[in-house]
């Protein structure tokens, strides 16, 4: 009766650790469901990049993830208006590449850093960095 009374124990508790994992959203594709949300967070990647290299950006997107308060971006930078992006030739420039780990505070969505056309892989060691983050929206 122990062991009877352990095992379902055990499958009660190994199941609750299933059931309360916070599921990962993909936001790569635009979709009824995700439209806000999934716009709003690129309405503040493309303000960001706006402020930074004045000029006006849409984006592809490669891959987009969202988990409870984390959401994880890779993509690449297109010029609004079709023409090229221009960069400045003092610094080394990777164009077109551009990724971003946004974080929900207070019910408020805010970029936590973000990188557009780097030349080395900034976001290495970025799940140590938000151990909150589900690691699967990085995947």
């Amino acid at each position: 009766m122990k062991r009877f009374l352990y095992t379902i124990g055990m499958i009660l508790f190994l199941s609750m650790g299933v059931f309360a994992e916070t599921s990962v959203l993909d936001y790569k594709t635009k979709n009824k469901t995700n439209e806000k949300e999934r716009t709003y967070l690129l309405d503040l990647l493309r303000a960001n990049l706006s402020n930074e290299f004045k000029q006006e950006f849409i984006f592809v997107v490669e891959h987009f993830k969202v988990s409870g308060d984390f959401a994880w971006f890779r993509g690449t930078a297109k010029r609004k208006d079709g023409k090229e992006i221009s960069l400045s030739e003092d610094i080394p420039y990777d164009c077109c590449h551009v990724e971003a780990l946004f974080k929900k505070t207070n019910g408020k969505w805010q970029i936590s850093e973000s990188a557009a056309f780097s030349t080395d892989v900034w976001w290495d060691g970025i799940q140590s960095r938000y151990p909150k983050a589900t690691k699967e929206i990085f995947q």
